[in-house]
Parts: C-alpha cells; structure tokens; sequence
C-alpha cells in the first residue's frame, strides 16, 4: 500500500509535549532530543536513500536547537518533477513548509 505522508505537525501531535508520534522514534543522532516548546517549528525533511528510500527524517527548531526524528519506512524516491525534494548527499531534502514536505511511503 501506498500513502501519501508529512512529517508530524510540533503544534497539534505529541511532539508539542516532546514526545515523537507513533510510528517515529527519536533519532539517536540529533544533537537534541524531542523538547516541548511552544516555539517549536518544522524545518526540513529528509528523505534517507540507500537502494529504494529506507526512511524519513523530520528536524525542528525550537528556542534550544535543533532536534530530529525519523521513521524507518520504505519511501518512493522523489521523482524531478517534484522539485521541493532536492538531491543531496544520502537522500533528498525539503526545507518547504511543513505541508509542501509530501513523502510517499510504501507499507505492507
């Protein structure tokens, strides 16, 4: 199955109180863990390319830094038609707005 997906919103999911939504986890990598702030903003996506997309990453920006999370799920790579999805390094980026950020994971 196939879905359409963005990162979770810091205002309106369990991010607000620094808790990522299930499916995401933290990112053992993020220089910060998942903090409550009312400030907190979504800054970019990141899809993780290795073969087919093997996973998003979401970081935010709060008063304190920056954090992320990330899902480990098959994701369609971005084709150059959508061009908010820049090539770089290891994947895709997307530093749109929040709703720009549109993944599509693939799901059994």
């Amino acid at each position: 199955n196939v879905y359409a997906d963005i990162c979770p919103d810091p205002q309106t999911t369990s991010l607000q109180w620094g808790a990522p939504p299930a499916p995401w986890q933290d990112n053992p990598y993020s220089p910060n863990r998942p903090q409550g702030d009312e400030k907190t903003t979504f800054f970019q996506a990141n899809i993780l390319k290795a073969g087919m997309g093997q996973g998003v990453v979401c970081v935010y920006e709060t008063s304190e830094g920056r954090f992320s999370i990330w899902w480990q799920v098959r994701v369609r790579l971005p084709s150059p038609l959508e061009t908010q999805w820049v090539s770089d390094f290891g994947g895709y980026s997307c530093q749109q707005s929040l709703g720009e950020c549109t993944f599509t994971t693939i799901r059994r």
